[in-house]
């Protein structure tokens, strides 16, 4: 088959769908599938956000971008050129970008995939996170309290609505996504397919902290945190909890990632006279930050808001790190049936200071938990599964 993407994000910018979509990218080459990549110029990685060349060859991966300011003229006009070019047969589509899917498959009988990575087009202002309302909800009761009639959201609507009714397949990348868009749209044929990991790329293994420029020892207590700073991951509300775990238990905390938090955290951390035990490696992508994961005792997901999926816990899991996150969204998915229960009632930060502190000081629970979500992860949640099931559902469709 003959693919194009038509994405809003894309390599090299940071974040969990930009990951994964580039997996399903490198699997689908792997099967001796051809991939093209269309999306835009804009940037979350490069200093500034400096933009992104207009094209460029990655892993024998074509990725065409066009700019982001007239995305919506830019892109269908290059998406027709594509599809002559590499005489594409089937899309795959994420968000309301690839609305021109419908065009294509009205007049060229081209098919396309609608996969469902978040909940941006069924949240009225874009976001899940509008204020105290918006913490500790699942989407579908959030919607109760939060909905606002809107030029942006009612466009907003009726696009994705034409998308789910004219995809084949629909894909859900866990049951939270695709509960909370049945509540919203109705019945529609919908699958449930797991976003996978790279489980030779990440598995556990013995880090010295020896040399590691955090000033760590063997003997101390290690608490990570990895992934893109925003408020909706709770890591600033977690700081004055971190002071309140330092009575009963020595440990240094670990921030590792980029966003709009950053600014407000450092200040926080210098307010709670935090400087001593906590430190901010900065971006760290591929072995630098298996290395971390590696030598951390455990990660922590603060999640003030339901997270669609989480390839930081799914890292995690394959690394066989445990993991203490609020029980939110996918998450929920990742982690239950594990023992100890690692998932905590959403915004009881007792309980979540509580868990870390006795993982922290049962090194054998702590081993044994992380075998178990290896174990888990290597059943349920691997590239070759999501592939399979994914070409699966496009030859049933076809």
């Amino acid at each position: 088959m003959n693919f194009l993407f038509i994405l809003t994000t894309f390599y090299p910018n940071i974040g969990g769908v930009e990951t994964a979509t580039l997996e399903i990218c490198r699997q689908l080459k792997k099967r001796s599938h051809n991939v093209c990549v269309l999306t835009t110029n804009k940037s979350n990685y490069f200093p500034n956000n400096k933009r992104l060349k207009a094209s460029e060859n990655f892993e024998d991966i074509p990725i065409y971008r066009t700019r982001s300011a007239i995305r919506y003229l830019g892109i269908p006009l290059k998406a027709f050129y594509l599809i002559r070019k590499f005489r594409i047969n089937q899309l795959y589509i994420t968000d309301f970008l690839g609305f021109i899917a419908i065009f294509f498959k009205k007049v060229y009988r081209i098919p396309f995939a609608y996969v469902l990575n978040g909940y941006n087009p069924i949240c009225p202002k874009g976001t899940l996170l509008r204020g105290e309302i918006c913490q500790g909800f699942e989407v579908s009761r959030c919607l109760k309290y939060c909905h606002k009639i809107s030029l942006r959201f009612f466009l907003t609507f009726i696009m994705t609505r034409a998308l789910l009714f004219e995809a084949q397949p629909v894909i859900a990348i866990s049951n939270a996504v695709k509960n909370a868009y049945l509540a919203y749209f109705g019945k529609f044929p919908l699958k449930l397919i797991y976003y996978g990991i790279d489980l030779q790329k990440f598995h556990p293994e013995y880090v010295s902290r020896a040399g590691v420029p955090y000033h760590l020892k063997e003997s101390d207590n290690i608490i990570l945190f990895f992934g893109r700073l925003i408020k909706e991951r709770g890591v600033f509300e977690f700081l004055p909890r971190l002071k309140e775990l330092l009575r009963n238990i020595t440990c240094k905390f670990l921030i590792v990632g980029f966003g709009p938090e950053i600014p407000r955290i450092r200040a926080r951390v210098q307010e709670l006279n935090l400087q001593n035990h906590v430190a901010f490696p900065g971006i760290l992508t591929n072995q630098a930050l298996i290395d971390l994961i590696n030598l951390s005792d455990i990660i922590i997901l603060p999640l003030l808001f339901p997270e669609p999926l989480s390839l930081v816990v799914l890292e995690a899991m394959a690394c066989a790190k445990p993991v203490i996150s609020f029980e939110l969204g996918g998450v929920r998915e990742l982690l239950q049936d594990i023992e100890p229960k690692l998932l905590i009632p959403p915004n009881d930060w007792e309980q979540f200071t509580d868990k870390i502190e006795e993982l922290l000081k049962k090194r054998e629970l702590r081993t044994s938990t992380g075998l178990a979500l290896r174990q888990k992860a290597e059943k349920y949640f691997n590239w070759d599964q999501y592939i399979n099931h994914f070409l699966k559902e496009i030859t049933l469709t076809a």
